[in-house]
């Protein structure tokens, strides 16, 4: 599916789905200026259910063999939702990209059709999202932090193969994602998983959601060592509170201290060689002190 010519709207959008630029009939499809429009989210536009499925969409854009087209279902609250075919174009840096859009649906797979990677935010455009997310909604979200036990640790895992322990892996990032607000979701670390989420699916029932994941793989509760911290997100919470609150939560998992600590220094040859040389001018002067009391 190509829409070049043919497009009837298309924004510029970095990888946060924030809109940059603009071009087309933006009043017409959307019942917004194109100068209201820069700043804001462009998953607002998105139908709840398809949000996670854009964000994957947007997330693989720089991969060699990356879904480029889709027809995606867009909002307006005027217009009610409508079906547009959407296409991926390179944009000014590898940070952004141009989404043109057509009203002409004629084929293509929906983004929940498409076989999509997962895509997990690094943390400090996950801390971003985050925030935009509670700028953007009306009520509290949840902030999850997660530990896999068994994966951050994976001597837990006794009697599972590389293949198993990756499959094991895998399911439990699927798992994440299709809980995640919006596919909002980070693996700072192995084992270890921050995902935002609606309040009505707690943390616990999350946690059991993952349990249930590792029965599927022949792998008991002891052997996960699932746990996990969740915070209160609410509407418009500051970048800092939210950064400070789930470093908080990280620090209480159990594998914290084996992860994210900053290595300790190594001394120099130089330093080494200072610290003899005080070392003994010391011992010669205690040497001394000793002789003039005899």
């Amino acid at each position: 599916m190509s829409l070049q010519g043919t497009w009837e709207l298309s924004f510029l959008v970095d990888l946060a789905g924030r809109i940059l630029e603009g071009r087309g009939a933006c009043s017409e499809h959307l019942g917004q200026s194109l100068q209201s429009l820069i700043g804001c989210s462009f998953l607002t536009f998105v139908v709840p259910q398809e949000r996670p499925h854009l964000r994957r969409f947007i997330g693989q854009l720089h991969r060699p063999a990356a879904k480029r087209a889709a027809l995606i279902s867009l909002q307006t609250p005027g217009g009610g939702v409508r079906a547009y075919a959407m296409e991926a174009q390179a944009g000014r840096s590898t940070d952004d990209n141009w989404l043109m859009f057509t009203r002409d649906v004629a084929g293509g797979d929906g983004l929940d059709d498409l076989d999509l990677p997962l895509v997990m935010a690094d943390e400090g455009q996950f801390l971003r999202l985050v925030e935009l997310a509670a700028a953007q909604s009306r009520e509290s979200l949840d902030l999850t932090t997660i530990e896999i036990g068994g994966l951050s640790d994976t001597k837990q895992l006794t009697g599972l193969d590389v293949d198993g322990i990756a499959a094991f892996e895998r399911s439990i990032g699927e798992t994440l994602a299709g809980n995640a607000h919006e596919g909002i979701l980070s693996n700072p670390s192995r084992g270890f998983y921050n995902l935002l989420h609606d309040p009505a699916k707690g943390g616990d029932a999350i946690a059991q959601d993952l349990t249930s994941v590792a029965t599927r793989h022949g792998i008991s509760a002891e052997q996960a060592g699932i746990a996990h911290a969740t915070m209160s997100v609410a509407p418009n919470t500051a970048l800092s509170d939210i950064r400070a609150s789930l470093s908080v939560m990280q620090k209480r998992m159990p594998g914290y201290q084996g992860w994210d600590q900053p290595a300790k220094a190594r001394m120099s040859e130089g330093q080494i060689a200072a610290a003899i040389g005080i070392g003994a001018f010391l011992l010669g002067m205690v040497a001394i002190a000793v002789w003039l009391m005899m």
